[in-house]
């Protein structure tokens, strides 16, 4: 089970090192902070992913969502990283648009680097949106090795 306390938490982690690194400058003078922001990022993403299942029970097999059980791998993974993905996309939009309309006009530095950025961007974050898989699928195996052993 996802917690909305760890989601939230996450959340205001990534929120303030985003903001001081804005305001320092630290995306321009650190090349590669963009790259655990980005992963930090595609792992939030997931959670929240999961937790928003969880609630609207997107799942054929009612009985494993409430237990948190995936039922059924590759739908899963697949709806996962899609979302991850449209986030991350949304995201690297809002970049663009900021350098339209605010970078351009010398309020501060540009966040598109190019293309090769974006693409590393969008890696970093199906990557963190994968290993957040990869450990809540590693939960619910303790959680379901713990229910046979209750039995």
């Amino acid at each position: 089970m996802v917690s909305p306390k760890l989601i939230i938490g996450l959340l205001i982690f990534i929120l303030s090192i985003h903001i001081l690194a804005t305001i320092y400058y630290w995306y321009w003078t650190v090349s590669w902070l963009d790259m655990p922001m980005h992963f930090l990022g595609g792992f939030w993403v997931a959670m929240a992913y999961f937790w928003l299942r969880q609630k609207t029970r997107i799942n054929a097999d009612q009985d494993a969502d409430k237990r948190g059980y995936i039922s059924s791998a590759l739908p899963t993974i697949v709806g996962c990283l899609s979302f991850v993905a449209l986030v991350g996309v949304l995201w690297e939009f809002s970049e663009f648009f900021y350098d339209i309309f605010i970078s351009v006009k010398g309020y501060s530095g540009i966040a598109q680097q190019g293309v090769a950025d974006t693409m590393s961007d969008l890696f970093f974050d199906l990557l963190g949106g994968l290993i957040f898989l990869v450990i809540y699928k590693f939960q619910i195996k303790i959680r379901q090795n713990e229910d046979h052993f209750l039995e």
